[in-house]
């Protein structure tokens, strides 16, 4: 009782008192990043990682309250466009990473009754595919009720470095899915080809076709995510880091006949040459890091973000909150 009192008016003095000591001084820009955006009672809201998902009731509030205290909502390479005496005091961004079908489905329609513009990072060769992340495979796995563990399991139980038996919880899932990425993408891809894939299994990234249709009817700009989603970490090949972040770029502007101007770095992780490579072909890129920019800090290439999950922001205190970047 007593902690969650705490809590409670820790929460409040953040969403207050934190927000409007954040609104003076320097011009400040907040990134929002979402993942996964679907109703609780839907099965996929269910198979994803609690820190990965927001409701539509949660993310349409969010939207409501942004609309409430009036800030300015508008995409980042807008904003960096802006010069310094135009700005809002406080203006925020709001981005999705990967290109999940359900964006579509529940997240733009709102955004579009606000008529606030967003920007979506999506994975290239992931279009209209079942989630293809090794995290999702990983979770479907762990959390599946129907799987018998065979030695087809072996190569991912030794990365997994524990006796486990399934189905876990989510938050046990979660934990499992946060220790494997000490390992490469290729490692972890590598064990789980031994394991067969399910052959019903239903689309869940946006299609070409739907991203299209965002971008014309929904005020969604189209960033780039790479093209398989490899971290970009220190020790990647110069070829991947080639594909990942300039053919990536290519397909994209040759698919949807625009420039894609910003970039999102896979799980936050970039290497110097990683992050070169991005500086030289995008005018932005935003990272996981947590934080509001300000021309004190403000990198275009390296911008800050507050990510949002449905247990942290499902009220519009805690929501605001979160935004101040105080919790």
């Amino acid at each position: 009782m007593v902690k969650r009192l705490i809590k409670n008016i820790l929460t409040m003095t953040a969403g207050t008192l934190g927000l409007s000591v954040i609104k003076r001084g320097e011009k400040k820009l907040i990134v929002l990043m979402y993942h996964r955006v679907m109703p609780v009672d839907d099965a996929r809201y269910q198979r994803e990682e609690p820190g990965m998902v927001v409701s539509d009731s949660t993310f349409a509030m969010h939207m409501q309250t942004l609309r409430d205290e009036k800030w300015p909502v508008m995409r980042v390479s807008d904003w960096l466009e802006q010069p310094e005496t135009s700005r809002s005091p406080l203006t925020i961004a709001i981005t999705f990473d990967d290109g999940w079908l359900d964006n579509y489905q529940y997240a733009f329609p709102v955004l579009k009754k606000f008529n606030f513009p967003s920007t979506l990072y999506v994975v290239t060769d992931f279009l209209g595919k079942p989630a293809p992340f090794w995290p999702n495979r990983v979770l479907s796995l762990l959390l599946a009720d129907n799987v018998r563990m065979t030695d087809a399991w072996k190569p991912l139980l030794e990365l997994i470095g524990q006796n486990i038996s399934v189905p876990m919880s989510r938050d046990d899932a979660a934990k499992i899915i946060d220790d494997l990425k000490q390992y490469s993408d290729d490692a972890i891809y590598t064990a789980l080809s031994h394991i067969p894939l399910s052959k019903n299994a239903a689309v869940e990234m946006i299609s070409f076709e739907q991203l299209m249709d965002a971008k014309a009817t929904m005020g969604v700009e189209i960033g780039c995510h790479t093209r398989r989603h490899y971290r970009l970490k220190e020790g990647l090949d110069s070829r991947l880091l080639h594909e990942e972040i300039i053919q990536a770029k290519t397909i994209l502007e040759k698919q949807t006949g625009g420039p894609v101007t910003t970039f999102c770095f896979p799980n936050g992780d970039f290497s110097d040459d990683a992050y070169d490579m991005v500086k030289a072909h995008y005018s932005a890129a935003v990272t996981t890091r947590r934080g509001i920019n300000s021309a004190r800090n403000l990198n275009p290439h390296k911008l800050l973000r507050i990510g949002v999950h449905n247990d942290i922001s499902n009220t519009p205190m805690k929501f605001k909150a979160k935004l101040s970047g105080l919790l």
